[in-house]
């Protein structure tokens, strides 16, 4: 299982990077449509990563003052962040998919923010499923 979970890791952390190189560099290849499978299968890994985190802290509880109040936000703003980043990502995709080579009306506009957001939601996601295994296996 820690093999699995580190390839999950791996595979959305490049996920992150080549959808930063794209979105930093303007880069727009020809198999670009198939990159998109690449980040739907990354937010799928990424909310199941928030998710079992939050359960994993839930279970653990939260201590009275900051330190509960940060274990509070550590668990939550990322399953938040993921939940958003999917809407907003399945909003777009879904008409890409239809069709539109741009996504909604609005020329495509949003898919600026779904890379921007991507980027550190998934990349650090990532990361953090990357440690968590490690702690697992040397504990």
């Amino acid at each position: 299982m820690p093999i699995l979970m580190r390839l999950l890791a791996v595979y959305s952390m490049l996920t992150a990077l080549i959808v930063a190189v794209q979105f930093i560099f303007a880069v727009q290849p020809a198999w670009w449509q198939a990159i998109d499978w690449l980040m739907a299968a990354s937010i799928v890994i990424t909310l199941e990563a928030a998710w079992r985190g939050k359960r994993l802290a839930d279970a653990a509880g939260y201590p009275d003052g900051e330190a509960g109040v940060r274990r509070f936000l550590d668990a939550n703003v990322p399953l938040v962040a993921v939940f958003a980043l999917l809407i907003a990502f399945a909003f777009q995709w879904s008409d890409t998919l239809n069709g539109n080579a741009q996504g909604m009306a609005n020329g495509g506009g949003l898919w600026a923010y779904i890379d921007a957001l991507f980027v550190p939601v998934v990349g650090a996601l990532g990361a953090r499923m990357w440690s968590a295994t490690g702690r697992a296996s040397a504990g």
